[in-house]
């Protein structure tokens, strides 16, 4: 089975990629770091022996997504899960937020979600129901001082897979959104938190795998996965 994968070259993306590739799934890996994706490519390759290419895929470079959609379609029939890992985190007060900033936000954290998923539907109806998978936050549920956009972004996602689910059940295609506390990323190095309490990156992607193993008539739909301890 093969797995696409958006943010491949983040440090969610990448424990997600490394989870998958140990259990054997041949990898698609999507980012806009090319080089990094190389690097991806040839360790997972090395370490684990799966079949793994990569496309460069950019929001911002609107025909590099489609090119990546296609490439996709065109060559694999045996996709069965998207896990869309991409994501920014904005973190500025509304009154000194411009458009930009909500635009790539929105851009990053939904749109791209919603083409990648709107371009594969056909793949993974054709493979008995595949799952869509996209990453939420506990900003999928509250709001938080100087990240209005991002939270923002991150209700829209939630709703989106809420709803998609509803829309494609009747495909077998099954769609999860999993939102998580702070992971221990880049991403949170601008936060002002003990990083000892957060959520580390091998044990989500362990989340993310075990939900995607659930293929009988329990679904799980709609994860939160809190910190323990926040400080």
């Amino acid at each position: 089975m093969t797995i696409v994968i958006s943010g491949a070259t983040g440090g969610v993306g990448v424990a997600i990629t490394k989870k998958f590739a140990q259990k054997g799934y041949d990898i698609i890996a999507l980012g806009r770091d090319t080089e990094k994706l190389k690097k991806i490519r040839n360790f997972i390759r090395k370490d684990y022996g799966v079949n793994i290419q990569y496309y460069y895929c950019d929001i911002n470079v609107k025909s590099s997504v489609i090119n990546s959609i296609e490439s996709i379609v065109d060559t694999l029939d045996s996709v069965s899960l998207l896990i869309n890992a991409a994501g920014v985190f904005p973190v500025v007060a509304v009154q000194n937020t411009d458009e930009n900033i909500y635009d790539s936000c929105m851009d990053v954290n939904m749109k791209l979600p919603f083409i990648l998923s709107r371009g594969l539907f056909k793949v993974l109806k054709n493979n008995n129901g595949g799952k869509v998978i996209n990453i939420g936050s506990s900003s999928s549920y509250a709001g938080f001082k100087n990240t209005a956009i991002y939270c923002a972004s991150k209700h829209a996602i939630l709703g989106y897979s809420r709803a998609l689910n509803d829309e494609w059940k009747e495909y077998g295609i099954t769609v999860h959104c999993i939102s998580p506390g702070t992971i221990d990323t880049s991403m949170a190095n601008v936060l002002d938190q003990d990083s000892s309490t957060y959520i580390t990156t091998e044990e989500f992607a362990e989340l993310v795998y075990d939900i995607n193993k659930y293929n009988g008539n329990m679904l799980i739909d709609e994860i939160r996965a809190v910190r323990r301890v926040v400080r």
